[in-house]
């Protein structure tokens, strides 16, 4: 190739080279950095939701400055439009930060409020079921000192009337010249009551017999224990059949008059247990006899001699 022909060639892709430069944009590091704040910005939900408006300034500016740079490919112009939209995008990052962080302490506080109104509830809570546990405690003791009362007015109601019965008895038995004994107290009926050598009850035993049978009546808490006693005159076996005799003809007397029956034992000791001597008229007198001996105001007999 000759060198004139070697120029031709190399003229055209000179030119070539120039026309593809001039249809390819220059780039621009502003509007590059822009778009990357702004794209950073608008991928954050904290903007959208607390800088909307700031990132729309930045949308703006942003589309204001890709319009210089296509139309008129002024490098001043677009850099200045790109500089504003990178710091609008920027402060709308700068206060979606702060309005969230203050969103947040807003949260937290009004969460602190919710925690300490609930425990004032629960405090208020517990100082009403404690003053009503206090309640109803005062009210407790207050029931248990009025029953306190109660039973100590019932105790005094009984011992007074106790008191009054065993009056009205020591009344009664005076009359009936009754004695107090280490077996309790005695009525003695001597053998007057019967004929002798016999059980049956004279008439004129009845009187004392009613007046056994008033007494019994008048203190349904006494039973009685009817004991026969007869003198040595006789057989052993003689005399403590007709002690038997006796004492179970006086409980029959006594059950005839109204006297319950499981209220009234009789039994029989013949010539045992004497309380004067055999050897004259007057202490056989006194050995036949039939005592009839009454409990405590609980029913019970004190141990016989």
């Amino acid at each position: 190739m000759t060198p004139s022909r070697r120029k031709t060639t190399i003229v055209p892709l000179a030119l070539l080279a120039l026309a593809a430069c001039s249809t390819t944009p220059l780039p621009n590091a502003y509007l590059d950095n822009a778009h990357r704040t702004y794209d950073q910005a608008s991928s954050n939900g904290d903007v959208d939701r607390y800088a909307s408006g700031e990132l729309a300034r930045a949308r703006n500016a942003l589309a204001q400055a890709d319009n210089a740079w296509t139309a008129k490919r002024d490098q001043e112009e677009t850099s200045h439009l790109a500089y504003l939209a990178q710091q609008d995008a920027q402060i709308a990052m700068n206060i979606a930060a702060k309005r969230a962080a203050d969103a947040r302490v807003e949260t937290a506080s009004a969460e602190r409020e919710r925690l300490r109104a609930d425990i004032r509830t629960r405090q208020a809570q517990d100082a009403e079921r404690n003053a009503q546990s206090a309640q109803r405690q005062a009210q407790s003791a207050q029931a248990q000192a009025q029953f306190a009362q109660t039973q100590a007015q019932d105790a005094q109601a009984r011992a007074a009337l106790e008191a009054s019965r065993a009056n009205r008895l020591q009344n009664e038995l005076t009359t009936l010249q009754a004695k107090p004994t280490d077996h309790g107290i005695v009525v003695i009926l001597q053998d007057v009551l019967f004929d002798v050598g016999h059980a049956s009850l004279r008439e004129g035993a009845q009187s004392r017999i009613d007046q056994l049978a008033a007494v019994l009546k008048n203190h349904p808490e006494r039973r009685v224990l009817v004991q026969g006693y007869t003198d040595s005159t006789g057989t052993a076996a003689l005399n403590m059949a007709l002690s038997r005799a006796r004492a179970e003809a006086v409980r029959l007397a006594l059950i005839q008059r109204g006297v319950s029956s499981d209220r009234v034992d009789a039994h029989g000791y013949g010539e045992e247990r004497p309380v004067a001597t055999n050897a004259t008229q007057s202490g056989r007198t006194q050995n036949r006899r039939v005592e009839v001996v009454f409990s405590d105001e609980h029913g019970q007999f004190a141990s016989t001699p």
